[in-house]
């Protein structure tokens, strides 16, 4: 190209520039004039949110479990516990003839904390009564029956709750007997799986008070165990571990479709909350009926649906090029402080042409704990980062919250051009999606507590918008 084609094309794109600054906004299906043509901008695309419920909510073998409960001022009363096995971490081992012991706590190294901390609350350790069931998904309503009699529990508040960035539950002189006795019975082999299933069918960590949820971490190099320090026969201090099975460990099989080891559930008592009619799944509430805002609470079902129900007049019968298209969503102002924090990143999770979330099926290969593993599950499918293929699963976009701004910026400019193939008539390819919208969630894959109220596009401020810039084809 020469210098004076480079010339023109830079004086072309400056001149669409300043054209489309000042003429900031266009309404969609004004008629333009020949010698309008160019970038063109608009705000004013119609967007209507409501709040869906989606009330099974797959919680297996996440790497987050949770305890505890707390009361959101909006959201009410929500109560969270985890049911898991566990597996030996140590492989042969001895106490010894005469073990010192120095401590035997449940060592849970903590992701989050939500709600107030500083309040008294009890996390204990209960042996299950029945098993886990690893041919099958548990969801978030699912619960298991334990021994009324912890192994173990802790009573804590504030700065109490940690040590080194972990809680530790002491366990009975009982229960650390019990453990000593069995790895010393195999302390010529080593403790199988099979051995320690038929010691213990697993555990559940249940909360009592409060006004806090934590996570805790269990894919950690050295994850959440049963930890027994002592002095042995030479004198030195050691450590025993027993930690939260993986659905990876070496006796698991590995082609098993769910092969689940824990779970979490979480529940909500939602009476007098702006969402209390919410009981099925898929049901809608629009912003309307909800003063104007929406809700996100990923572990507990509830996310916010967006649609662009007028679209068809931005194409009518010409061809519309996507140049950039930008969603900007807003937490309600003051809806969110230091105890009840915002996601940090908010997803778009692609709907199918009833609406229904679409899934798809995830199997890769990995190496855990000195293990070769496949790991198998069925995700929802998220709209694509840009540049990426937009039918594809392993590069979504995620937005995070910007502090200056105080919003999540998603863009969206391939996802609104195939929804606008989809409705030109004269559009004959495949790239085209339905116009059914798509369900903002947050970040942490069906462990997240963390809730956001979001703004609707009729709030008189922050409200959410869709900002377009694109070209008429011709």
């Amino acid at each position: 190209m020469n210098l004076v084609a480079v010339r023109k094309l830079l004086f072309l794109c400056c001149f669409a520039l300043l054209w489309s600054a000042c003429n900031k906004s266009t309404t969609i299906g004004s008629e333009l004039q020949p010698q309008n043509l160019g970038v063109i901008f608009t705000d004013t695309v119609s967007i209507e949110t409501s709040t869906i419920f989606l009330d099974s909510i797959a919680t297996t073998n996440r790497e987050i479990i949770l305890a505890g409960e707390y009361t959101d001022p909006v959201l009410g009363h929500i109560k969270a516990a985890s049911f898991f096995n566990v597996q030996p971490f140590n492989k042969t081992f001895t106490f010894g003839a005469n073990p010192q012991f120095v401590s035997a706590v449940f060592s849970l190294p903590i992701n989050f904390v939500y709600g107030d901390s500083s309040q008294v609350q009890t996390l204990s350790v209960h042996r299950l009564t029945e098993r886990i069931n690893p041919g099958r998904v548990y969801y978030n309503y699912d619960m298991l029956n334990y021994e009324a009699t912890p192994v173990g529990s802790y009573t804590f508040s504030g700065t109490q709750a940690s040590v080194f960035g972990k809680i530790e539950i002491p366990l009975s002189d009982t229960f650390r007997d019990e453990i000593v006795n069995l790895v010393n019975l195999n302390a010529n082999d080593e403790l199988t799986q099979a051995e320690l299933d038929a010691f213990v069918k697993g555990f559940a960590l249940v909360s009592q008070g409060g006004n806090a949820i934590w996570g805790f971490r269990v894919t950690d190099e050295i994850p959440a165990a049963i930890e027994i320090k002592f002095i042995g026969d030479s004198g030195s201090e050691q450590i025993y571990r027993i930690v939260i099975r993986n659905a990876v460990s070496a006796e698991d099989v590995s082609n098993e479709r769910y092969n689940s080891q824990r779970f979490n559930h979480v529940s909500a008592n939602r009476t007098s909350t702006p969402l209390q009619t919410l009981t099925t799944a898929y049901q809608t509430l629009p912003s309307s009926a909800t003063n104007e805002q929406t809700f996100i609470q990923e572990s507990l079902g509830i996310r916010t649906k967006v649609t662009f129900p007028y679209l068809k007049e931005l194409v009518k019968d010409r061809t519309i090029a996507i140049n950039k298209a930008d969603l900007v969503v807003y937490p309600v102002e003051n809806s969110h402080n230091q105890l009840y924090k915002l996601p940090r990143r908010l997803d778009m999770l692609r709907l199918d042409e009833n609406g229904k979330l679409i899934k798809y099926f995830l199997r890769f290969a990995e190496t855990r704990l000195g293990q070769g593993v496949i790991i198998q599950d069925t995700l929802d499918a998220r709209i694509q980062a840009e540049g990426n293929n937009p039918f594809g699963f392993d590069k979504p976009f995620a937005a995070t919250f910007n502090s200056i701004s105080n919003s999540y910026n998603m863009e969206i400019t391939t996802y609104l051009q195939y929804v606008l193939n989809g409705l030109n008539p004269r559009y004959k390819g495949v790239n085209k999606f339905a116009n059914s919208g798509f369900i903002l969630s947050s970040d942490l894959s069906n462990t997240a507590v963390y809730r956001m109220i979001v703004s609707s596009p009729k709030r008189a401020n922050r409200k959410m918008q869709l900002r377009i810039f694109y070209t008429i084809v011709k």
